[in-house]
């Protein structure tokens, strides 16, 4: 078998005090294996992993199939969804910091002119619209005036996400 087609593989050596470990494999099995290894040393840390809320790029990126497009100009609606302006703006949002994420766009955030031109809806209808969303926390201000998504507006993307894929 080519070295191309082999799987590559990740390999961890942990050593904490008396505690040593080695973790070798793909890296989801890794990465597995180790959080195991660490929760069985800290409980508390189990306790903690279960109550945090950190976005997953890769689930976030998958979900947004479908839905989402990013191109070199920003992300795009893949179809004609017939959704809110709040509910456009937060996906368009979710699509820029993916794809900002991801190393396919130079920023996370939108102004609220390509906002407009993503979405569909007016400038009048955005402009109304982003006061209530940054009030609500799910979007807020860069320092140039533009718009990104908070962690609570992803958690809401997520929402409408799976509403839109019901």
């Amino acid at each position: 078998m080519s070295e191309a087609n082999e799987e590559k593989k990740l390999k961890v050596q942990l050593e904490f005090g008396d505690a040593k470990a080695m973790f070798e494999g793909g890296v989801d099995d890794v990465f597995k294996a180790l959080t195991r290894f660490l929760t069985q040393l800290y409980p508390n840390l189990e306790v903690a992993r279960r109550i945090t809320y950190s976005p997953d790029l890769t689930r976030l990126a998958e979900e947004l199939v479908g839905i989402i497009e990013l191109t070199p100009e920003g992300p795009i609606f893949a179809s004609d969804l017939h959704l809110s302006a709040k509910e456009k703006i937060c996906l368009a949002l979710l699509g820029a910091y993916v794809g900002e994420r991801l190393g396919k766009l130079s920023k996370g955030s939108l102004s609220p002119n390509e906002l407009s031109r993503i979405t569909g809806k007016a400038r009048k209808t955005i402009s109304n619209e982003l006061p209530r969303l940054i009030t609500g926390g799910l979007v807020e201000r860069t320092p140039e005036g533009e718009c990104q998504i908070t962690i609570l507006g992803i958690r809401e993307a997520e929402k409408i996400i799976r509403e839109c894929k019901g």
